[in-house]
């Protein structure tokens, strides 16, 4: 699942990912540190594989996924929800731009529409698995994470001390 997320089918593809990483990374970077901005670009390329993968057996989808959407939109998600007036703008259209939320809201009806009309395009499960993950993420999910790391630290040195 973490291999899908650095392997592209077409250089397109892989051109438009990067592009759109590169646009939302450094905010994101700036506010979480380049080594938990890793870590949430790991853990949601896995997550949203793992949804795809979830909702494709529910639905019966043989369609191949392959590629960082999921960790990118799991990125553009965390961006719209911290700036939700921030303007995005769409790479196919460049006079066109939008407040960030509104995006974002439009990304999830579009791949909701997807999956209901079993559009098989896009990895439509995997882009609203990245989005949720976004949101719990945004919404107490930090903060769970850095009390459950401190848990395992501490946990970690005492089986240490009690060895020595």
């Amino acid at each position: 699942m973490l291999g899908s997320t650095f392997s592209h089918i077409t250089l397109p593809h892989f051109a438009f990912n990067m592009f759109a990483l590169f646009s939302f990374g450094q905010p994101l970077v700036d506010v979480l540190g380049p080594e938990n901005f890793l870590a949430c670009y790991l853990s949601a390329g896995v997550l949203s594989s793992l949804g795809g993968m979830m909702i494709k057996l529910m639905t019966t989808c043989t369609t191949p996924s392959l590629g960082a959407s999921g960790a990118v939109l799991f990125m553009a998600s965390l961006t719209a929800l911290l700036w939700p007036s921030a303007q995005f703008g769409i790479i196919f259209l460049p006079f066109i731009s939008l407040p960030a939320q509104t995006m974002l809201l439009g990304i999830v009806a579009l791949d909701i529409s997807g999956l209901v009309l079993g559009w098989r395009m896009f990895d439509h499960g995997a882009h609203l698995a990245a989005v949720a993950t976004g949101f719990l993420f945004v919404n107490g999910g930090a903060k769970w994470i850095s009390e459950y790391q401190h848990y395992v630290v501490k946990v970690w040195r005492d089986m240490r001390a009690r060895k020595v």
